[in-house]
């Protein structure tokens, strides 16, 4: 499920922003790059408001941005690590490591809920963790992320209270 919203393009090995705003930045780019956007500065400005609200680190070294936006002309995730870390503002005060980005159309609504929910679930495994950190390459990260998708099908239903995520399998 997760790697059918990416591709190689959407990967990032090593983040060269060194600020939690520098890397929203640089992703955003990489999505406009890569089609997702029909306007960069305006799904720009709606990750940063979502960012603003609450930080998207859940501790851990993890972060999970995401947006909605009219700008957004189909879902995607994007994948970018920093061995070094950056300060997100994480919930943990921990630097973030592994960054999920969500781009996603205003229209999509569960999908988008359930894509959170499984970056989620992923991400509960330190092994899948340890690999996505050391891995050499955009095609074994890729790779990683569609071997998490064939080992841990879809499962259940994702539930929410005021538009948040409360349980996913």
């Amino acid at each position: 499920m997760l790697a059918s919203y990416m591709s190689t393009d959407l990967i990032v090995k090593e983040i060269n922003a060194k600020t939690k705003e520098g890397v929203i930045e640089e992703l955003v780019d990489v999505f406009d790059k890569a089609g997702v956007l029909g306007n960069k500065k305006n799904f720009l400005s709606a990750i940063i408001k979502r960012e603003n609200v609450e930080t998207t680190a859940i501790g851990k070294g993890i972060a999970i941005p995401h947006g909605r936006s009219e700008d957004v002309k189909k879902m995607a995730i994007l994948f970018a690590r920093s061995r070094e870390g950056v300060d997100f503002k994480s919930l943990d005060k921990k630097p973030v490591h592994i960054i999920f980005m969500i781009a996603a159309p205003l229209n999509v609504n569960k999908e988008y809920l359930q894509t959170i929910a499984r970056i989620a679930r992923l991400l509960r495994h330190e092994d899948i963790k340890e690999q996505l950190l050391n891995a050499t390459g955009k095609d074994e990260i890729f790779r990683i992320i569609k071997d998490f998708d064939s080992k841990y099908p879809v499962q259940g239903k994702v539930e929410t209270k005021d538009g948040r995520v409360i349980h996913g399998k």
